[in-house]
């Protein structure tokens, strides 16, 4: 199995058995958050953002990419939360390289199922600095426009799932989308996109 196969296979699979792991009531009632770390596994995808976010029917690249997070929400209003996020990833397939992020974030907090599930949508953007330009799309944009794909606008539009058992643990696929937005940043138009699955703890 490939690395880019492999990586979210195990991420979904681990979700999928984290809700019967059980919590205590006290946990349960505690669901208003500041802070959170999160992890995420994904591969790199040979198209565009928009094609990217149907995970289903996009064509994949040998790519992998795994990353790590920090977000914090000092803003709520009602269902919603606004804060800052920063993260680091790794890039692997053809040069290794890595990339850093930085941005706001907000979320919505508002759909529940049943007081047993949670599903909340969120949005990141902010700027990405890579420390070499990945193989693939990311490169053939550049070279296409003579480029430069270091630094770039980040966004990542996201799905959280989370259970009543387990109420400061989040389930998430994001987009992990770069881009020079027409031409702002580096004279790029595209960049690079990746799906990746990630696992989230919130305190």
């Amino acid at each position: 199995m490939k690395a880019s196969t492999a990586i979210p296979l195990a991420l979904l699979l681990g979700a999928a058995t984290m809700p019967f792991l059980g919590t205590t009531d006290a946990q349960a009632q505690n669901r208003d958050v500041d802070q959170s770390v999160f992890a995420f596994g994904g591969t790199m995808v040979d198209a565009d953002m928009f094609q990217s976010a149907n995970p289903f029917g996009v064509k994949y690249a040998d790519l992998p990419i795994v990353g790590l997070g920090y977000q914090y929400f000092p803003v709520r209003m009602g269902s919603f939360r606004f804060g800052l996020e920063a993260g680091l990833a790794g890039r692997f397939g053809g040069h290794p390289n890595a990339e850093f992020w930085g941005g706001v974030v907000g979320r919505y907090d508002g759909f529940e199922i049943g007081d047993a599930v949670r599903i909340s949508p969120a949005l990141t953007f902010g700027i990405s600095y890579v420390t070499h330009a990945q193989e693939g799309r990311e490169r053939q944009n550049e070279l296409e426009r003579n480029g430069n794909a270091r630094t770039l606008f980040y966004l990542g539009p996201e799905l959280n799932l989370s259970f009543e058992t387990m109420p400061d643990v989040d389930f998430f696929w994001r987009v992990h989308h770069r881009s020079g937005a027409w031409g702002t940043l580096g004279d790029m138009h595209g960049g690079s996109n990746a799906n990746v699955l990630g696992v989230r703890f919130n305190f």
